[in-house]
C-alpha cells in the first residue's frame, strides 16, 4: 500500500459516493489508473463495499445504549450459541468480544426506554450463556466514526 492507496481509502471514508473521475482529478492520476487502484484495493481486502450513514432519530430510534454482557461460563458450548444469537437481533448494531470485567460489549438501538427494557430483559438476558448484563445509556455522541487513522497504518508487508 502506497500513499495513493491511502489517499483513496481516506477519500472513501469521507465520501464513498465520490465519482471515479472526481477522485482521479483530486488525487492527480488518470481515471483508468484510479479505477485499477480502487479495484485492486477491494480485491486485496482493504475495503468491502459501502454503507450509507443513517440518522437513527429520523427512523424513531431515539435510544442508544451500550450493554456489557458476562457469560455464566466460558466454553465453546456457551460462547458460540451466544455469538450466533447476537446475530439474530437487529437492534444490536455491534458486538465486541472484549477482555476485562465483561465478555462482550453490545451497541444497541431502540425506539424508547420501554423497548430497550424489553430488549435487555426478554431478548439479551435470555440468550444462551448470559450470566449478567449491565446497561449504559448513551446521552450524546461526542465523536462519530470518521474512519480509521490511515496515516498511522502500516502496509501489510511491513508489519511484524
Amino acid at each position: 500500500m502506497d500513499r495513493l492507496d491511502r489517499n483513496i481509502l481516506k477519500a472513501f471514508q469521507l465520501d464513498a459516493r465520490i465519482k471515479n473521475a472526481d477522485l482521479a482529478r483530486q488525487l492527480g492520476v488518470a481515471p483508468s489508473t484510479m479505477l485499477e487502484r480502487v479495484r485492486r484495493l477491494e480485491e486485496r481486502g482493504y475495503y468491502s463495499g459501502f454503507k450509507a450513514v443513517i440518522n437513527p432519530e429520523k427512523l424513531g430510534l431515539t435510544v442508544q445504549a451500550m450493554i456489557s454482557v458476562s457469560l455464566g461460563q466460558h466454553s465453546t458450548k456457551t460462547i458460540r450459541p451466544f455469538e450466533e444469537a447476537v446475530k439474530d437481533i437487529p437492534n444490536i448494531l455491534v458486538c465486541y468480544h472484549v477482555t476485562g470485567r465483561f465478555d462482550y460489549i453490545l451497541h444497541v438501538v431502540a425506539k424508547n426506554l420501554k423497548q430497550l427494557g424489553s430488549l435487555v430483559k426478554e431478548r439479551i438476558a435470555s440468550m444462551p450463556g448470559v450470566g449478567k448484563t449491565e446497561t449504559f445509556l448513551v446521552f450524546s455522541e461526542i465523536k462519530n466514526d470518521n474512519g480509521y487513522p490511515l496515516d498511522e497504518a502500516e502496509p501489510e508487508g511491513n508489519r511484524q
